[in-house]
Order: structure tokens, then sequence, then C-alpha cells
């Protein structure tokens, strides 16, 4: 299910008590609601807020909602956006039109709390899934296009200069063409994690995270061993509640990240506190690099993207694959930049398994 956390929600409705009902039950249920009186305002507000769905009456002084959906929809930066028609009127050339502008789902006057809130989660959690398929087909066709066709480049000439070159000249261009297969390995890995953590249904159980930070490690220990880095873990873990598997990739995209960011040498550090949440336990991994920007932080668990200006390589995915993990198993993720340097980020496990439902 979707997070509502921080997603704004824009009301169009020109009933004043019709509005303040659909603000309470959007923000009791987490949501971010602004609203507009009418298809105009609203107009303005959607490029001026980019709310990630809109709830709109139709018949409306000046600008109706139908004209709002056609303004929309001719708009390259709104017509994404999720429009769900909120009306007394509604009969079936009414839905027809709705449609054929693009409205996602009509509710009619009056409505109910988990009607509202079941229609809004739905049409978002919709447009998620859309947006990865499209973030998916930009990542195959860039990500794994190029290193793809540089491999290739590089065997070609391989074969040309095999009896012409030096062993030098075939090593390097040998080591070049299985660092751009592991690339393209990695990347196709992560992707079936993304894919296969928002389908697959698995059941919480106590971990003993001691084994699993070893596996994680493990599977770095080439980079670990060719940067250098030194990292440092307690001696003793507490018991927290997850899917083993799952856990061993947080671990492993968090340390690699803090490896690719931590400078020179860098020295990676892992760990556990408390959780402001008496429920649950917060585990931590954090590098000695420059930090992250302030105008960056809000783009670190967003899938398929890289933060502006990165010296290292990546395709934007083991931030939201942590993410969707945690979020998954009933935890949290976050970032905290450290007093002095580096970055320290960190995600939240329950401490007992979820109760049997009844």
């Amino acid at each position: 299910m979707i997070s509502s956390k921080g997603l704004k929600i824009l009301v169009v409705e020109d009933d004043e008590s019709v509005t303040d009902t659909l603000v309470d039950i959007l923000e009791l249920n987490g949501f971010t609601a602004v609203t507009a009186r009418n298809g105009a305002e609203g107009l303005e507000l959607a490029r001026r807020e980019a709310p990630a769905l809109v709830l709109s009456d139709i018949a409306m002084p000046g600008m109706t909602g139908y004209e709002l959906l056609e303004r929309m929809r001719g708009d390259d930066a709104l017509r994404s956006i999720p429009v769900i028609v909120i009306s007394a009127k509604m009969g079936r050339l009414d839905m027809r039109r709705g449609m054929e502008l693009g409205a996602e789902d009509f509710i009619t006057k009056p409505f109910s709390e988990d009607e509202v809130v079941r229609s809004v989660r739905a049409r978002l959690e919709k447009k998620g899934l859309l947006d990865e398929l499209e973030a998916f087909a930009h990542t195959v066709a860039h990500d794994l296009k190029t290193p793809l066709a540089q491999m290739l480049c590089r065997a070609e000439l391989l074969q040309h200069s095999w009896d012409r070159s030096g062993d030098a000249q075939k090593r390097r261009n040998l080591n070049e063409v299985i660092a751009d297969g592991r690339r393209m390995a990695g990347i196709i890995e992560e992707l079936l994690v993304l894919a296969g953590v928002r389908r697959q249904s698995v059941k919480p159980t106590p971990l003993d995270m001691a084994p699993i930070v070893e596996q994680a490690l493990k599977r770095l220990e080439l980079v670990i061993a060719q940067t250098g880095a030194r990292v440092s873990m307690p001696q003793v873990w507490p018991v927290a509640c997850g899917y083993g598997p799952w856990i061993v990739e947080v671990w492993a995209n968090l340390v690699s990240n803090a490896i690719k960011y931590g400078g020179a040498a860098p020295v990676v550090g892992l760990g556990f506190e408390n959780s402001p949440s008496s429920s649950l336990v917060r585990f931590w991994v954090q590098d000695s690099g420059p930090g992250i920007k302030e105008e960056d932080r809000a783009l670190l668990f967003v899938p398929f993207t890289r933060i502006s200006g990165s010296p290292a390589e990546g395709h934007g995915l083991g931030l939201s694959i942590v993410s969707r993990i945690a979020e998954k198993l009933g935890g949290k993720v976050g970032f905290d930049r450290l007093a002095k340097v580096g970055s320290r980020f960190w995600f939240e496990l329950p401490k007992e398994p979820p109760a049997p439902r009844s």
C-alpha cells in the first residue's frame, strides 16, 4: 500500500462545507490538502503545487470541472496527475464525458470517508505503478544499453587486436569487458529485487542480524578490497523482525553507497540505536564523505533518481529498494547529516512480528 505521508492532494470545490469535509478526511489519513474554489484557481494551484492527485467537483462558477480536466490533459506538466470527480450529478453521459477527458474515478455526493480514501489510495497506487514502469523502461534503455554497447565494442577491439597488441592491452580490454558485464548484472539484479518486493508476500520473523550483515559484506568483498574501505560494526546486534534475504539487500545497498560516497579509503560504520518509536529498532550505516546537499535530500529515496553532481556511478535503485523493503516489513527509512563529516542512512524494523489477523 502506498504511504500517504506528505502527499499533497488538491481539492477543487465551490461548496465550503464539502471542501471542509474532504480536507478533514484527507488530513486524518495523513495527506496534505490544498484547496481551490473553482477550476481556474485549481489549474493555477496544480501548476504551482504539483499535487499527487486532484479531487474536483464538476459544476463550479467560471471554469467547470470538465474544463479543468481538459486543460490539465493538454498540459505536459499536469497530464499525468490523477483526477477524481466528485459530484452530486453523475449520470451515464456525465461519467462518459469525464472518462473521455481522463477522469480516473467518480464519487457521488454524499460520500463516506472510506469511499474517498479507498479511491484516492487506489489511484495513487496505479500512478505509482505507471511511473515505475516508465522509469523502468528509461533505466533499461539507458543504463543497460550503454554498458552493453561499450562491452561489445571492447570485445570487437580485443578480437581485432589480439595478434597485434601486447599482453597489457589485452588484459585491460578483458578487464573492461568483465567490469561492464558486472554492471549490467548488478542493474538487472536490482530491478528484479525492486519488482519482487512489491509483488512478493513474506512473513516477518525474528532475525539474527550478525550473519545477515556478514552475508552482505561478503558480497562486497571485492569493492572493499579495491577501495581500501574500513568497515566497523558492533559485536552484538539487537533482535528485530523481518525477512532475511531482503535485509541482506538493505545492508548491501547502504554499505555499497557508503563506500561509493565515502571518499578515498572510506571509513564505514555500522550500528544501531533506539528508535523514537518504542516498537521499532533503528539500524544505520554512516560514511566519511562530504555529505548530501540540502536540495538533494528530498530525492534520496525516489526510485530511478540519481543525485545531481554525484561523482559515483549509479542508476537510482539502491535507496528505493531499501525504502520499499523497510515499508513492506512495517518499518521506516531515513537520512541524517552528521555534525562534522559524512552521512548516516538508517532503516527501522519492528521488534515483534505482526499480530496474526483474526
